[in-house]
Order: structure tokens, then sequence, then C-alpha cells
């Protein structure tokens, strides 16, 4: 090899570390960076079942950064987090996602917890987040011979989604029973969480979910979530603009409770099949959620909630929260033992 060619080489190798060709050039890229970055803090409990209010809060504001065309870069900083779980993992991966969709870049720094570094890792965000945002480069891959975790996006372009969550069940019932076969009725609340997602869960062709999976070894519970990014189960609703609202609230009225008309109670009733009966004119517009409900109900499934909009409802105590912040989407949570087969 020439000198000349040694020195192109070179050249190259030191313009892929270090792009610029003074430090002015240097210096104004980093003060453009920081003008047009936004740093995402988590709060050091982010548990999304045990802390979901100050969790959406997070989410929301991460997702509402998709809309602000002054934004290019955001960094989500892990590096105080002392708790997380598989509901927040799979919130934070979806908002990704559609940040992504929005040509916004995305980084972020590792957990200093051990613990809670090595529970991301088993879950599979750092390798979908190099997929999601392909500058990243991922060192922190789980070895997948020993992860019995998974967490899977689908898009519009998804070939076979059913078939790919036929698979994920099978496996669930293998870390649960030791036996690899199907289960219906988590089959059924899949199906139907998956045609809400791609039916009507979005104004735009930008539809996503992500399905978390995640196995605890000394429970023998294996963890169950479900994203969609759309606009939220009330808000599909669209109930505000809706002639019926009056006639809803004046019923509500009249069971003398005392108890203010909510999303709250909204919720409740559209999963105990008294509101879906209105919008049969409305195509699939979520009718199947009290299958959903029933599911819980008949013990096939564990410990059901359902976080949309500004409403956190947990489907078994039938108890819900009214959260801050909106959460423009749909997240399922549910749990699975081998009682339940």
């Amino acid at each position: 090899m020439s000198k000349w060619q040694h020195y192109i080489r070179n050249y190259i190798r030191i313009r892929k570390f270090f792009p610029f060709n003074n430090f002015k050039e240097f210096y104004n890229e980093t003060r453009y960076r920081e003008k047009y970055s936004k740093i995402i803090e988590p709060c050091a409990d982010f548990r999304l079942i045990d802390n979901p209010v100050e969790v959406i809060k997070t989410i929301a504001e991460l997702k509402s950064l998709a809309k602000n065309v002054k934004i290019h870069r955001v960094i989500i900083d892990l590096t105080n987090i002392i708790n997380i779980d598989i509901g927040a993992i799979s919130l934070m991966l979806s908002s990704v996602k559609e940040l992504r969709n929005h040509k916004i870049r995305v980084s972020g720094t590792q957990p200093l917890d051990e613990d809670v570094l090595d529970f991301i890792i088993k879950s599979g965000f750092f390798g979908n987040m190099s997929n999601v945002s392909p500058h990243i480069n991922n060192t922190l891959q789980s070895h997948k011979k020993n992860n019995k975790n998974t967490l899977i996006i689908a898009d519009c372009n998804t070939k076979g989604r059913g078939q790919l969550i036929g698979t994920n069940i099978k496996q669930i019932r293998k870390l649960l029973l030791g036996v690899e076969n199907h289960y219906q009725p988590l089959y059924t609340i899949l199906m139907e969480m998956n045609a809400n997602a791609f039916e009507h869960a979005y104004n735009d062709n930008k539809k996503h979910w992500v399905l978390g999976i995640n196995f605890d070894e000394k429970s023998k519970k294996v963890f169950v979530t479900f994203t969609d990014n759309g606009l939220g189960i009330i808000q599909q609703l669209n109930l505000k603009r809706s002639t019926r609202v009056k006639e809803f609230i004046s019923d509500f009225a009249k069971l003398k409770t005392p108890d203010v008309f909510n999303n709250g109670i909204l919720l409740q009733k559209v999963f105990d099949k008294i509101y879906n009966s209105r919008f049969k004119s409305q195509i699939n517009r979520n009718r199947g959620l009290p299958t959903i409900k029933d599911k819980n109900i008949k013990n096939q499934i564990k410990n059901l909630i359902c976080i949309t909009n500004n409403v956190y409802l947990d489907l078994t105590t039938d108890k819900y929260i009214i959260l801050d912040d909106d959460f423009t989407g749909t997240f399922y949570y549910l749990e699975l033992e081998a009682e339940n087969f």
C-alpha cells in the first residue's frame, strides 16, 4: 500500500469518529445538538404497575416530543433508576418507535444499578433499541439461548402477526408447564388487542404494537404486556362530540351514586359491555373488550390491568385511578401461572 493510500485510509477512519475540519465546526455542532436535544430522566421507581402516575408522566413527555419540530434528538437517561418492570420497558420501547417514525434520533444511558441493568438486558430492550434506532451500536444483547423473556415489535409490514402471537403463547406454556402447546384463551385476548391496534387505534399508517413476556423464576409466573401507541380506547369512542353523552350522563345520574361521571367509570362500562352496543355502526369499535375481561373473571388469566388515555383500570378489583397525564395509547398487563391452564 502506497503512502497516499495509507493517508486516505487513515483519513477515512478519523472522519468517522471526528467528522469536523476544525474546532469551530465541532463547537457549532455541539451547541446545535444542545439546542435541539431533549434529555428525559425517568423517576427512580420506574415501575408502571406500582407507580403508574409518575411513569405515565414520563411516557407522556416522551411521546409529546414526536410532535415538536424543534427537537431532533432525545436522550433517555436511565442512570438513576433503582426499580423497573416490563410494563415501563414496553411503554418506553413503543414511545421510542414512535419518535423514530418522526425522524427523531434516540439514545440513552445505562442504569448504574446492576440488578436493573440486568433486568433490562434480559427483557430484550437494548436489542430492540438497536433495531428501532439503527445508529445505536448495541453491545448489551441478552444471551438468547439462556433467555426466557421476549420483547417484540410488530407493525403494519409484519407478516403473520397471528402466527407470531401463537408461537409466543406456546413458549409461555412451555415455561409454566414444560410442554409447548397452544392456549386458546390467551390467543383470543392477544388477537383482539392486535385487531384493535391495527383497525382503529391510529389515524395514520404508522401502526405498531409491542408484546412483552417476562418469566419470574422465583414466583413461577409469566407477566405479559401488550402496548399500542394509538389514540386510546376513550379517545376512540369520541364521546365528547356525540349527542349520546348527555344520555350517558343522565343514565348515570339516575343511579344516585356519590361518584361523578368520568373517564374511569366510562372505561369500566365499556369493558362491562354497557356502551359497546351503542357503537354497532362503527366496525369492530372495541366490542371485543368484554371478552378480554371475561377471561380474567374465569381465571384463565390473572390480575388484568388496562391503562389508556388518563385512566388506570384494575379489571380484577374494578377500581380505577385518574392519571395526571394523558397516555395516547392502550396498555394491557396480565399474569399467568400453571393453575390458569
